[in-house]
């Protein structure tokens, strides 16, 4: 007797919606389980991360500024694997674009006028799609997997951060720390809620996200998308080029990671520092599934991210869970959905010795 995994009709977009929200509920639930099983108070160890950021008005500010770069980064990985393109090494290119963005506010210290930030922005924005161009061109080229080069070139990118703030643009008056000096006015993000720390880059990360949810469900360009990751060969038929989708896919996650990048440089860090790699680039996977692919789910699954970021620094104060607790709370939520994703889709089916040789 032998088992098999046999596909099920196409499952109804209840179940795909569904699906994350139930992610969730078991990730709280074995969750506290487990923390309580290992000593900790598990289930206030829940309330505390998935709760008391949402109870506490004064967490909310935190909870939008942590989903701006996830939400940002999601839509572009998003996109992505729309189109069956998997760029793991978001978080390499989210640290390009603060370096460029960073650049420019070096460049341009002591100087004022509007033009800077912008500037930064577009530079970040260009180191990112740079950074992605790399696995892009030896896919195309090589047919080396972009999933293996966009994730050893993150690990480039960190100590590139390593060496620009302990040498050339370390700060001269920062004592000794690396770092680079504290930007000037002009490259600093502007706050948007007076009294609070919710900058510029939150509404335009709910912007990048409706913007790409017009231009993926009403332009060829995510008709390109669409087809190309779910139908290759009519893609082909169509007259679609598979290394150009690559190419776009690539540049345009690239670039809203270097943008995100840039956004978290001059607004919460306001200048370089070693702890700018904050993994919200390897976050922005779960937050890309946890949306179902989709621009307008991933700002709300950024949001619930972004829960569990301000939710675990909670918990580590008022319980004494560990930093690490936040990220197994995180994969549990991952590999639920995807333990989810493979039930709606697939059943398993018992075969019978003699089934199979007649089928033989």
């Amino acid at each position: 007797m032998q088992f098999r995994l046999e596909k099920r009709r196409e499952p109804s977009r209840f179940m795909l919606y569904a699906t994350p929200v139930a992610a969730v509920l078991l990730t709280m639930l074995l969750g506290g389980i487990i923390f309580s099983l290992i000593g900790y108070n598990g289930f206030g160890a829940v309330r505390e991360i998935f709760l008391t950021p949402l109870t506490n008005p004064y967490k909310w500010q935190d909870l939008g500024v942590k989903a701006a770069p996830l939400i940002i980064i999601g839509v572009g990985l998003s996109i992505a694997y729309r189109a069956n393109v998997w760029n793991i090494g978001a978080e390499g290119q989210y640290i390009i674009g603060g370096l460029a963005g960073t650049g420019v506010a070096l460049a341009t210290w002591g100087m004022t006028g509007w033009w800077i930030l912008p500037l930064m922005v577009l530079a970040g924005m260009a180191g990112g799609m740079a950074y992605a161009s790399i696995p892009a061109l030896l896919k195309t080229r090589l047919n080396v997997n972009e999933i293996l080069t966009s994730l050893m070139l993150t690990y480039a990118s960190v100590q590139l951060i390593y060496y620009l703030i302990r040498a050339p643009w370390k700060d001269p008056m920062g004592m000794g720390f690396p770092q680079t000096r504290l930007f000037s006015e002009a490259a600093r993000l502007p706050t948007i809620i007076p009294g609070t720390i919710v900058h510029l880059g939150v509404p335009m990360a709910v912007l990048v996200g409706f913007i790409a949810w017009f231009v993926m469900t009403r332009t060829v360009f995510g008709y390109r998308m669409r087809v190309v990751g779910a139908a290759p060969s009519a893609a082909r038929y169509g007259g679609f080029s598979e290394n150009k989708t690559i190419w776009l896919a690539m540049l345009v996650s690239g670039g809203l990671a270097g943008l995100a990048g840039v956004l978290e440089v001059a607004g919460p860090f306001q200048r370089m520092v070693p702890g700018f790699p904050t993994n919200y680039g390897f976050t922005a996977i779960i937050v890309a599934f946890l949306g179902r692919l989709n621009p307008l789910g991933v700002i709300v699954a950024g949001v619930v991210l972004a829960i569990t970021f301000v939710g675990g620094e909670v918990a580590q104060t008022t319980i004494g869970l560990p930093n690490a607790a936040t990220g197994i709370f995180q994969a549990m939520m991952l590999f639920f959905l995807l333990a989810a994703d493979i039930l709606i889709k697939y059943r398993v089916r018992r075969v019978t010795h003699q089934a199979s040789v007649e089928t033989a």
